[in-house]
């Protein structure tokens, strides 16, 4: 009697111990890197992986120029860009290191995420953390070095959609230009930048990122919210993303203020852009 017992105890412990690891067994994610467009994702690669980062923002929006400027410009794939190469490693599954550079104002940018925890039955949302600091090395500049911290909070809607919401806050950010200096727009500011992606095939989603305008904003700064959509495939480890956007911020500090280089964003300014990032290790 008492060895039944016993037998049963342990068989109905087994099954809620089961029961209980399936429900917090992470869900099989969606294929987007660490990186939505510009935006930073809740997803970490594996442990001792690295990344290597390649940006590009082409400066002349579509609209620009008469149409035959436009065809002979092949629609500002002949402008300059804004161009950014970063670096990053996974110390652990839950912890990534970051570095990356662009050539708007020089901007060298060390970040560091940590994942808190992955959406599962128990769970309803992933979460993560993510902050670092900006120091911009261009030269004639003000206010050279900037902090920012973010919060990444990720729900997932079945096996296709995903939604990210990403509170940050960054000090001196911005920058207003006057004569050959540049200074900060903000000593300090917060925004909530959002993203959304779509799963259309195992390897292709549609990505969008939103930025609100800036509540701080002068008065006299009437800008639009920033905005992104592109689409990403991966192939192996490689994350390509062919992207349109009315601004060029890849960096926190320039994001968060709905403003590029000192200047409001324009609902009508339509720059193409692509990412490719290619992953090494486990």
């Amino acid at each position: 009697m008492i060895s039944r017992l016993c037998f049963c105890l342990l068989l109905s412990a087994f099954c809620f111990s089961s029961e209980a690891q399936d429900r917090t067994t992470p869900v099989t994610p969606l294929p987007l890197g660490d990186v939505l467009l510009s935006l930073p994702s809740s997803h970490m690669p594996p442990a001792r992986t690295w990344e290597v980062k390649f940006t590009h923002r082409f400066n002349q929006s579509l609209d620009q120029g008469s149409f035959s400027n436009r065809i002979h410009s092949l629609y500002g794939l002949d402008s300059n860009a804004d161009v950014g190469i970063g670096l990053s490693y996974a110390a652990r599954t839950d912890l990534q290191f970051s570095l990356y550079r662009s050539n708007a104002l020089d901007d060298i940018e060390i970040g560091a995420k940590h994942l808190l925890f992955q959406q599962a039955a128990a769970i309803p949302f992933t979460a993560a953390l993510r902050a670092g600091g900006d120091w911009r090395t261009e030269g004639d500049l003000d206010d050279r070095t900037s902090a920012f911290a973010q919060a990444i909070v990720s729900r997932q809607f079945g096996r296709r959609v995903e939604v990210t919401a990403i509170p940050t806050y960054v000090t001196n950010a911005g920058r207003a230009v006057s004569g050959s200096a540049s200074v900060a727009l903000f000593k300090n500011s917060f925004n909530v930048p959002i993203g959304i992606a779509v799963m259309l095939q195992e390897s292709l989603s549609v990505v969008g990122e939103v930025t609100p305008r800036n509540r701080d904003l002068p008065a006299d700064m009437h800008g639009y919210f920033g905005w992104s959509v592109g689409l990403k495939r991966v192939i192996g480890g490689h994350y390509f993303e062919l992207l349109v956007t009315n601004s060029n911020a890849t960096h926190a500090d320039q994001y968060v203020t709905s403003t590029y280089m000192g200047s409001p964003l324009r609902s009508g300014n339509l720059h193409l852009g692509f990412n490719i990032e290619r992953r090494f290790g486990r």
